[in-house]
């Protein structure tokens, strides 16, 4: 692995970026992305590919992302000058392939997660269906609800959504609704974002991050999300990298841990690499000491075949 320049902002982008190559297929499809069709919108894919395939050389000196912030700034109409969060540095690199042609829309659905969402009416009962595309599914840290990956997502099903201020077309009253969420078809990767941010107040500044202990296994079954849990599909996952942040909402660090082909741990800190363990990983469960190496924020699970399952 090869590390990243960071220009003062960048430790978002260096992380999601590092995520990105060691996503295998994102890595051999990326290469034969087109740099001269007349069709593409936008110059993202044609950026990840070529710092992608500087990335895989074998030299020790870092790269230069500068001209990847550039087409995502241009892809999105805002500058990359303050630090983003990672899920924000990940959805408009996605977005931007998606929103591309040929391979690189490929690339952009590797994630895609179809949900069905259920919302029904507190009042009358009536339940209403649709269908909808995420790329990222969000794990929430709460009081009542588990601590621990495997176990949130045996009751994902479970967790139910209410709002207020809703206006029922079947009973015409203002009402609160139910909102359920299951999952009609996996993607090949899952990306699941840790919800750690959350508003304590009705000001911004009452905006905190939580450093509790959330566990996460190296190998999770999906099949307890999925609409038809039976269903002869594969749902079992391996962990292949992690993103992590120290410090607080406002102002913090950004480093990305990358499980290479060879089933090596890497941590990535901007331009420093170095080979890591899993118990390395795994101190990103919870905040710890002044030198901890921050908390979990996203989680990226590589679909596993039948055979290669333990």
């Amino acid at each position: 692995m090869r590390g990243l320049i960071n220009y003062g902002a960048y430790c978002s982008i260096n992380s999601v970026v590092q995520v990105l190559c060691g996503t295998r297929e994102l890595r051999e499809f990326i290469l034969q992305v087109d740099g001269q069709d007349p069709r593409s919108p936008n110059s993202v894919a044609v950026r990840l590919k070529c710092l992608i395939y500087d990335m895989t050389k074998g030299n020790a000196s870092p790269c230069d992302p500068s001209l990847l912030v550039n087409a995502m700034t241009l892809y999105r109409g805002a500058p990359f000058d303050v630090q983003e969060d990672s899920d924000v540095v990940f959805k408009c690199i996605i977005n931007a392939l998606a929103d591309d042609c040929g391979i690189a829309k490929r690339i952009g659905s590797l994630w895609d997660i179809e949900n069905e969402n259920r919302v029904r009416c507190l009042r009358c009962n009536t339940v209403q269906s649709t269908l909808n595309k995420s790329n990222t599914i969000t794990v929430l840290i709460g009081d009542n609800l588990p601590t621990e990956l495997q176990q949130y997502i045996k009751l994902y099903t479970d967790i139910t959504f209410t709002t207020c201020d809703y206006h029922c077309t079947h009973c015409h009253t203002g009402t609160q609704i139910e909102i359920t969420s299951k999952v009609v078809t996996l993607p090949q990767v899952v990306c699941m974002r840790i919800e750690r941010v959350r508003n304590i107040g009705r000001d911004t500044t009452d905006i905190v991050k939580t450093g509790t202990r959330f566990a996460f296994p190296e190998t999770l079954d999906l099949k307890y999300i999925m609409k038809d849990p039976e269903a002869p599909v594969a749902t079992v996952y391996k962990l292949y990298a992690v993103v992590a942040h120290r410090g607080t909402h406002y102002c913090g660090h950004y480093t990305a841990y990358v499980r290479d082909d060879n089933n090596i741990w890497y941590l990535a800190d901007d331009s420093h690499v170095r080979v890591c363990s899993w118990e390395d990983v795994k101190s990103t469960y919870e905040a710890g000491s002044m030198l901890y190496n921050g908390v979990a924020y996203m989680l990226m699970y590589h679909k596993q075949l039948p055979h290669c399952v333990t």
